[in-house]
C-alpha cells in the first residue's frame, strides 16, 4: 500500500482538527456556565412585586439545551467524517497498483494498448472518435453491440495512433445514450490538505476523486474481451 506525502500532512491535519473539537467543546461548557450565571443574576434581580413568568426561565433553559444538543451532534458528525474518510484513504491505498475503471473521456495515449468499457441504453452501432491535441480525429469502429455493457482494448499501433493526449468520445448510429470508461493502474491515493474526498492519481489519465471510479479490477484488467 503507498499513500503520498500529503496523507502524513492530512493526519497533522486531522489532529488539528481533533483539537479544535475540544477547544469548541470547552467554549460551549464555558458559554453554559455564562449562561447559567446570568440567568441566575435575572432571578434574584427581578422586582418582586413583578416577578418574570417562570415560563420564560424555563424556555431559555429549553432553547440552552437544545443548543448544547445541536452543537454536540454537529461535533460527533465532524469527527466522524473524519474518520471515515481517513479510513476510505487508507482502504482506496490498497488498490495501488491495481486496476480500476474510471468514467472519463480523456486519456493519455504512450503506445500501450488501453482497455475500457462502454455501456449502451440501446443496441447500436457504435464508433469511438478520438481527438489529439492538434485537432485531428481518428475513428474507431466497435461494431454493432447489444444493451449493456461491452469491454473494449484499443491497441494506438493497430490505428496509427502517435503518443499523447486524446479526448475520447462514443458515436452511435441511433443516437443511444452511452457511458465510457476506460481500465488504468493506481499510481497513488491522495488525501486533500484542504478536506474532501480522497484523489486517485491514474497511469495515463490523471487524478480521478474516488467518486469518478466505477469498478475495482484487481492485479490485472478484466477489459480485454473485444480488441479494437
Amino acid at each position: 500500500m503507498a499513500i503520498d506525502a500529503s496523507a502524513l500532512n492530512q493526519r497533522s491535519q486531522n489532529g488539528g482538527s481533533t483539537q479544535a473539537t475540544a477547544v469548541a467543546g470547552q467554549q460551549l461548557g464555558a458559554d453554559s456556565d455564562m449562561f447559567m450565571t446570568l440567568l441566575m443574576a435575572q432571578i434574584k434581580n427581578q422586582n418582586p412585586l413583578e416577578p418574570t413568568d417562570p415560563a420564560q426561565f424555563v424556555g431559555q433553559l429549553v432553547q440552552m439545551n437544545q443548543m448544547q444538543s445541536t452543537l454536540g451532534m454537529l461535533s460527533e458528525l465532524k469527527s466522524n467524517a473524519l474518520m471515515m474518510r481517513e479510513l476510505q484513504g487508507l482502504a482506496l491505498g490498497e488498490q495501488v497498483g491495481k486496476q480500476v475503471l474510471v468514467q472519463s473521456d480523456r486519456l493519455l495515449l504512450d503506445g500501450k494498448p488501453v482497455g475500457g468499457r462502454i455501456t449502451l441504453d440501446g443496441s447500436d452501432e457504435v464508433q469511438l472518435q478520438l481527438t489529439g491535441a492538434d485537432g485531428s480525429s481518428k475513428l474507431i469502429t466497435l461494431g454493432r453491440q447489444a444493451a449493456g455493457e461491452f469491454a473494449f482494448t484499443l491497441d494506438p499501433a493497430a490505428h496509427g495512433l502517435p503518443a499523447g493526449q486524446y479526448q475520447a468520445q462514443v458515436i452511435t448510429a441511433a443516437k443511444s445514450a452511452a457511458r465510457l470508461e476506460f481500465a488504468a493502474e493506481v499510481q497513488a491515493v491522495r488525501l486533500p490538505v484542504q478536506g474532501g474526498e480522497p484523489v486517485l492519481s491514474l497511469a495515463g489519465l490523471g487524478e480521478y476523486p474516488a467518486s469518478s471510479i466505477t469498478r475495482l479490477l484487481g492485479a490485472a484488467s478484466s477489459t480485454s474481451s473485444t480488441r479494437s
